[in-house]
């Protein structure tokens, strides 16, 4: 048996390289019961050495840097694909859920810089979730205003003379639930009666025939 710590550490090479399956068969089956513990006591060992890890990371940096970029190199000319395709869902998770701790510990924060963008960008972000819903660009929607001289379709109320408290247009853009399809641009009024009638004509025209029936 060897004696001596060189002796012992060539000795547990010549094993390692004998058994080197054995060993990573063994490694893996252990890993995998008890890969919770392993995770907690690595995440423990961490948040401990925080300061002495990031020290003993750097100096080996610096002292095998030359070969450290070479093997980087090497290792991405001969797994380009590989990385180009390397666990996107992964990289989107954890992209995710770093978002959401960041809002979660920037919360008052954000919601001032999302307020201030949102003053300064306001016929942007207007022209944006239009596009977005709809599928409308501006010259199309300016075009569409000017086809209806400004006018809601349905009432002919002037765009212009309708003032909403919270200071949003008052022009709708009023489209068909079941085909998508643009209709027109109609004042908050119409496009709400629309909308609580569910656009039943059948509804529609029994109030027609209510509101006829029932005027002095």
């Amino acid at each position: 048996m060897p004696q001596s710590k060189e002796q012992i550490a060539a000795y547990r090479k010549e094993y390692n390289k004998k058994n080197k399956e054995q060993r990573a068969a063994y490694a893996k089956k252990y890993y995998e019961k008890n890969k919770e513990q392993i995770a907690s006591k690595t995440k423990e060992y961490y948040e401990n050495n925080k300061e002495q890890i990031a020290a003993r990371n750097k100096e080996y940096y610096e002292k095998n840097r030359e070969r450290w970029l070479a093997y980087r190199k090497e290792y991405y000319e001969n797994n380009k694909e590989q990385i180009a395709a390397y666990n996107k869902e992964q990289v989107f998770a954890r992209q995710k859920e770093y978002n959401k701790k960041y809002y979660a510990n920037n919360k008052e924060k954000n919601n001032i810089s999302c307020k201030e963008y949102y003053q300064n960008n306001k016929e942007t972000l207007k022209v944006f979730r239009r596009f977005n819903k709809y599928g409308i660009s501006s010259a199309e929607y300016d075009n569409m205003l000017e086809e209806q001289d400004n006018k809601c379709k349905i009432c002919l109320t002037s765009f212009a003379d309708i003032t909403l408290k919270n200071g949003r247009t008052s022009a709708h853009i009023d489209h068909c639930h079941t085909t998508n399809k643009i209709r027109g641009l109609l004042c908050n009024y119409c496009n709400s009666g629309l909308g609580f009638f569910k656009d039943n004509t059948e509804r529609l025209t029994n109030a027609i025939v209510y509101l006829e029936h029932t005027q002095e």
